[in-house]
């Protein structure tokens, strides 16, 4: 019994210490970002685990959360911000957004884990070159509207402008552009259902 108390103090002590490094760390974290990033708001707490690189082409919202072993890549020179994430985004462990050009993550999108986000494509048409040296192409802007949910290890790719209140499915590659109020899944994404304004439901897309 008193073994058991003991580990149970010790427990809650080590609780206790934890909450107090979080808290350490983010408000340091915070004071980092604020002061390089290309704008950074309030009650924003991004994972220590988190890899950032180009961090002055960052734009991030308030009460935005990026989970553990998230990286954020923004590609030197040219305009900024090339990554914007807006007020109140959920992007949760594991989430790589690489930016080139420009990608708008808009308010209130939650991740699934393991979301993966590009504005660009490998060149790899030389075969007498390592695609690694190839360079880059089709830069393409990226657009996910406000209030989506996108499902675990799903892929958006160049060019993608997704519309609000969209559901996409977990696995799902998306390649092309989808409008607001839809839920979309499967490699290369489909339309599944979309949303009726008439009749204020939701409808399979094989039912037009």
């Amino acid at each position: 019994m008193v073994t058991n108390r003991m580990d149970f103090a010790l427990s809650k002590l080590l609780q206790q210490l934890l909450r107090i490094s979080n808290f350490a760390h983010n408000a340091l974290a915070h004071y980092i970002w604020s002061s390089q990033a290309f704008s950074f708001g309030k009650n924003t707490a991004i994972h220590h685990s988190c890899r950032i690189s180009g961090i002055g082409c960052l734009s991030i919202g308030s009460n935005v959360s990026i989970g553990i072993n998230g990286s954020l890549y923004c590609d030197a020179g040219g305009e900024c911000p090339k990554i914007i994430i807006e007020d109140g985004a959920c992007l949760n462990h594991g989430a790589t957004i690489f930016a080139k050009k420009k990608i708008t993550i808009r308010k209130n999108i939650v991740f699934a884990p393991n979301v993966y986000i590009a504005d660009h494509s490998h060149e790899y048409r030389n075969i007498q070159m390592p695609i690694k040296y190839q360079g880059s192409t089709d830069v393409s802007e990226v657009e996910i509207g406000e209030n989506c949910w996108i499902g675990i290890n799903a892929c958006i790719l160049p060019g993608c402008k997704i519309g609000r209140n969209c559901v996409i499915g977990a696995n799902s590659v998306v390649t092309r552009s989808f409008p607001s109020y839809c839920v979309i899944a499967g490699a290369p994404a489909q339309l599944i259902k979309k949303y009726n304004e008439q009749k204020k439901c939701w409808e399979s897309a094989k039912s037009e």
